[in-house]
């Protein structure tokens, strides 16, 4: 007998395969039985042929029979991948119908959130603290009082104005009886004009003496008025800044009150929508799982320097009891269009044209180019292409072209 390979290792691996072939002829004739099947005829008759028109060995044989049960294996899945793709004209499919609904531009920015009024408490005279009767973290009212300081010196010069008023009160009306007299004696050629004009003169001094006594009083009762150190609004005492005992100052600070009641959410406007951003839009914070509404009440005149953002401010009610300094999402609606079409956006697919809808027509569809505007929640606005009542596969969409004959088997009308 002729033999192909005269190399004695590949003699040897030819041996290998020989086994394996003897292992898949023992799969195929207990898989298939006797040669009922046509294919199978052909299989055993391509491997006989061969045997009597080609010369070989039995360690070839092994791979020419490995090979073409593999080709037959591949030809029986080829023929029923075509014989299910015969079977299956009809693709089952959900449609919907585009809706009317109002489509809205809503854009998300991140913003911080600021006390509406937030004053430094500042002590108006010198002088020791002698009581403090908040702290931090306490609420106050507008008026309430916070600290007192030692008033004992401002009563003092209260008491010290007062003398003088009443001294110079005393002079100016003796005074005034002088000038009485001296006319009267001007009239009867007994002094002259001089005289009078000289009493006249010192009137003049003791009134304007008299006024500065009455400024000091003023001050003395301004000075002992703000020893008594109240809040200017209603808040949360974020800082206390003495104790008592302290010597403070003009000008020293002493609390840091911040108003809860009305709070203000600074936004940060990238200048790319600078032009879409307008006083009294409707704003949605958002914080968490908290919401509350206000409107864009002003907005600064120039963008940032370094981040080139525009900040906008919102005013709004504190109903949620939200934190000053805290960050907060804000929802700006920057466009509204009324009376769209709008279909879910799961029923758009994308083709080399461009975006479709596929329509249905009867148990057909028709494959139709659309124009999108907005999306808002999973819906898309069309801008053109599809009609208000219009059925459009929802889903199976992405499996369809243009004239498939469909089988609804769901529907969202």
């Amino acid at each position: 007998m002729t033999y192909w390979f005269n190399d004695q290792s590949l003699y040897n691996r030819l041996l290998y395969e020989q086994l394996l072939c003897f292992a898949v002829d023992w799969c195929f004739s207990h898989t298939f039985g006797a040669p009922a099947d046509p294919a199978t005829e052909v299989f055993i008759m391509y491997k006989q042929n061969l045997q009597r028109v080609i010369p070989f060995s039995q360690s070839c044989r092994p791979s020419v029979c490995r090979v073409l049960f593999l080709l037959f294996i591949s030809g029986s899945a080829i023929g029923e991948s075509e014989n299910e793709a015969s079977i299956a004209k009809v693709s089952p499919v959900s449609v919907v119908q585009a809706i009317e609904k109002t489509m809205v531009l809503i854009t998300d920015v991140r913003g911080s959130i600021e006390s509406h009024s937030a004053p430094h408490i500042a002590a108006k005279v010198s002088a020791e603290v002698q009581s403090i009767e908040v702290d931090e973290g306490q609420a106050v009212a507008a008026g309430q009082l916070l600290a007192e300081l030692e008033d004992a010196a401002f009563k003092i010069e209260e008491e010290s104005a007062n003398a003088s008023i009443q001294r110079m009160e005393v002079l100016v009306e003796n005074q005034n009886r002088v000038i009485r007299r001296n006319k009267e004696l001007m009239r009867k050629k007994m002094i002259s004009q001089a005289v009078v004009d000289d009493a006249v003169t010192v009137l003049k001094q003791f009134q304007a003496e008299l006024r500065s006594a009455k400024s000091k009083l003023k001050r003395a009762r301004y000075h002992l008025s703000h020893t008594k150190i109240t809040s200017p609004v209603a808040g949360v005492i974020q800082q206390r800044s003495i104790s008592q005992g302290d010597y403070v100052r003009s000008g020293t600070l002493l609390f840091h009150i911040v108003a809860t009641g009305k709070l203000r959410a600074r936004l940060f406007f990238p200048e790319t929508l600078v032009d879409s951003v307008e006083t009294g839009m409707q704003v949605e914070l958002i914080k968490g799982k908290r919401m509350t509404t206000g409107k864009v009440t002003s907005l600064r005149p120039m963008l940032e320097e370094g981040s080139r953002a525009l900040q906008a401010l919102v005013d709004f009610e504190n109903t949620e009891n939200w934190l000053p300094g805290a960050s907060v999402t804000a929802k700006v609606i920057l466009e509204e269009h009324a009376g769209a079409v709008a279909v879910p956006e799961r029923a758009l697919i994308q083709r080399p044209a461009g975006v479709v809808v596929y329509r249905v027509i009867e148990d057909r569809v028709t494959a139709q180019l659309v124009t999108v505007g907005f999306k808002q929640e999973g819906v898309v606005e069309i801008v053109k292409g599809v009609e208000v009542g219009d059925s459009i596969v929802l889903e199976g969409a992405a499996w369809l072209t243009d004239g498939a004959k469909i089988s609804v088997v769901g529907s969202s009308l």
